[in-house]
């Protein structure tokens, strides 16, 4: 199963190797804010209260607050990351890739089997499941000058599933969770693919999520539709890849 998908990936995105998790990704894309920039702030007497610095700060109605602003955000970032993948992957008997990454810590140190328990033990003796040195972002400078790339064990999971098979909402439930110290978690770091129009979304956390294809127009109606949710530091790159359509 992972030479069948890096066989995909050669064909379509020659740049994109298993091993390189940075690397799945496509040259036209759309990155969407989810959860919102807004942070959660207290403010007294028109002053700002520096209450990440010292929680004792924080007034028991302050508590109760940020707990409904963490939750709204959430919230948002499920929803919003849920419809956005119902839309890149709009054909519910497609069979769809998906890759992921499980480091030995995760996330804050709250690595778990929630993600796993997604798929029936019927389906997952049919993934790809392995150990693999994969490639970090960090770069180490050698003798000569050249850099290469760090590497960190990674456990590498691939399978394949029909869209409508997959627990879509509490998958992105779970990755918009995990930053946010919530529960349900998932800290592994989860790639979708699909094979028949070479649409990809990976979410990252709370805070977005990205959707590319190998050609702008298979993705220019989330382009246009979802438009307010780009993320505005990005926005002249992505327009430029729709300008002429």
């Amino acid at each position: 199963m992972r030479d069948e998908l890096q066989k995909y990936l050669d064909k379509n995105y020659q740049n994109s190797r298993i091993e390189s998790p940075q690397s799945i990704f496509g040259e036209v894309h759309i990155r969407f804010e989810l959860g919102g920039d807004k942070p959660f702030e207290i403010i007294r007497n028109g002053i700002e209260i520096e209450w990440w610095n010292d929680r004792r700060k924080m007034k028991k109605a302050d508590k109760i607050n940020y707990e409904n602003h963490t939750l709204s955000r959430v919230l948002q970032a499920t929803k919003r990351a849920t419809t956005i993948f119902n839309e890149t992957f709009d054909n519910l008997e497609t069979e769809i890739w998906f890759i992921i990454y499980e480091y030995k810590n995760g996330l804050f140190n709250q690595l778990n089997d929630f993600l796993l328990h997604q798929f029936s033990e019927t389906i997952k003796v049919t993934f790809y499941d392995n150990l693999e040195q994969v490639e970090t972002q960090m770069l180490t400078e050698q003798e000569n000058g050249d850099f290469t790339c760090d590497k960190t064990e990674a456990r590498i999971i691939i399978g394949k599933l029909k869209v409508k098979d997959i627990k879509t909402e509490i998958i992105l439930n779970g990755i918009a969770n995990n930053e946010m110290g919530l529960e349900p978690s998932i800290s592994q770091n989860v790639y979708f693919l699909d094979p028949t129009t070479n649409n990809g979304f990976h979410m990252y956390d709370d805070r977005g999520c990205y959707v590319w294809s190998d050609k702008a127009e298979k993705i220019n109606s989330i382009y246009k539709t979802r438009n307010n949710w780009i993320v505005e530091y990005h926005r002249n790159e992505i327009d430029e890849y729709f300008k002429h359509l």
